[in-house]
């Protein structure tokens, strides 16, 4: 007999203990030296605190109430203003080939919530999405957990995710799933890259153009962090950031296949204010997020806030300027710890606020011979676990797709004394660890 109140299909698979995102514990109990020596330091959770005190003085200098922000306002897709000043910052910012107008931009409650959106309106239940491994963790869940798209992971073995021989992956992984009886509408590029912290150059975004014409796809293409970037004297031949709104898409691709998604939550270190946009020329496209967008539309408050940062030029240049300096800086902590403490590293970086570690150097000596890639992945898992019990928090490779056991991310946008204090628990934790294993 089933149990009174029982749950639907997917509600049963999401009350599951393994559903629940560790980071919710997490955020609950955050380190402080004096109020909290006993929380959690979080180095997983992809949040910029570093200009936190910037944007709280900034928001409670502008920001005032009428009574339209208490009303539906503009609709369900951003208001008249907000859409407008969107559009100029886009196009002061990113350098589009030609200019993004108010109609080109719809307004939502999140890059994620816009990514769901563009999943729901793309693609129909069981349709394939490419995406490169190592990728952002809930990009599976923002395409399928209600549109019901599927991730079609690329793998590239030893190539670098990022160059111009990836691109080959990308057409034979969409070559297997059709094999396999899958439909593919659309390839999603997270530029600047999270989580391997760089840039796609212009020619490789020009390539993925390519084949998304070939194949018929849609170019969705999360820009989420493209003013988080900084000079790093170690890459300095690293490309810079290119927005795919500012490449001549003639001969290339049907610009009616390129979308572009921001938000508010990593440029502006305001996860919280929850907003984020779908800049598009597909009218049709644009139509159907309309048509959707009462489940996605960002608050008027959040809209109104948001608009009067945007709008501000000189805030937004010294803001950006200074937010870059201070991520430059906290890499350079970061990475200088590792070298440091031989804890391997993805070099290169110069964008986002994150490093791609590899955790298993020090416990290879120990395990290698004797694990399967199996019991490579439980290790894995193991030393999250370990990590967790001693009060640090990153987020590990599997949530991440990544192909190779052991590797972790480190978000380094944080004050020097938070940073410092979760890189040395985090390097103690991984020492003993290892300790235990060379014991067993």
């Amino acid at each position: 007999m089933a149990r009174p109140g029982r749950l639907s299909i997917r509600g049963d698979i999401h009350a599951e203990p393994a559903s629940r995102p560790p980071m919710l514990d997490v955020v609950c109990d955050l380190w402080h030296p004096e109020s909290n020596p006993g929380g959690y330091l979080s180095l997983g959770v992809a949040e910029n605190t570093l200009m936190h005190q910037e944007m709280i003085e900034y928001m409670k200098k502008t920001f005032n109430i009428e009574s339209h922000f208490l009303t539906y306002g503009d609709g369900f897709t951003g208001s008249h203003l907000l859409r407008e000043v969107a559009a100029k910052f886009i196009n002061e910012r990113f350098r589009p080939v030609n200019p993004v107008l108010k109609k080109h931009v719809s307004i939502t409650s999140g890059v994620g919530p816009a990514l769901e959106l563009s999943s729901f309106s793309l693609c129909d239940p069981g349709d394939g999405i490419l995406l490169g491994r190592p990728y952002y963790g809930t990009f599976p869940s923002d395409m399928g957990a209600r549109a019901g798209a599927q991730i079609v992971a690329v793998s590239f073995g030893g190539i670098d995710p990022l160059s111009q021989e990836a691109i080959a992956f990308y057409e034979q992984a969409l070559l297997d799933a059709k094999e396999r009886g899958i439909t593919t509408k659309a390839l999603i590029l997270c530029n600047p890259h999270n989580p391997l912290g760089r840039c796609y150059p212009r020619s490789v975004i020009e390539g993925y153009m390519r084949l998304c014409q070939k194949y018929s796809l849609h170019l969705l293409s999360d820009e989420i962090y493209a003013l988080s970037i900084w000079d790093n004297p170690d890459a300095a031949d690293a490309p810079g950031f290119t927005s795919a709104l500012s490449i001549d898409t003639t001969d290339l691709i049907d610009s009616d296949l390129v979308h572009v998604l921001w938000g508010m939550s990593k440029d502006f270190g305001s996860n919280g204010i929850r907003l984020g946009c779908i800049i598009s020329t597909n009218e049709p496209f644009q139509q159907a997020v309309e048509a959707n967008a009462y489940w996605t539309c960002a608050s008027a408050l959040t809209d109104q806030a948001t608009a009067r940062i945007l709008a501000d030029t000189a805030f937004v240049d010294s803001y950006v300027a200074t937010n870059q300096a201070r991520l430059a800086a906290s890499y350079a902590v970061t990475t200088r710890f590792l070298r440091e403490n031989n804890v391997p590293y993805e070099k290169g970086g110069n964008a986002g606020f994150f490093v791609w570690i590899d955790l298993f150097t020090r416990l290879k000596k120990n395990v290698e011979i004797k694990l399967s890639e199996a019991e490579l992945w439980a290790l894995e898992a193991e030393l999250q676990e370990t990590l967790l019990r001693n009060r640090v928090f990153l987020a590990c490779g599997k949530a991440f797709g990544s192909d190779v056991p052991g590797r972790f991310r480190i978000v380094f946008a944080h004050e020097k004394e938070y940073l410092e204090e979760g890189l040395r628990r985090m390097l103690k934790t991984v020492q003993s660890f290892s300790q235990g294993l060379r014991n067993q």
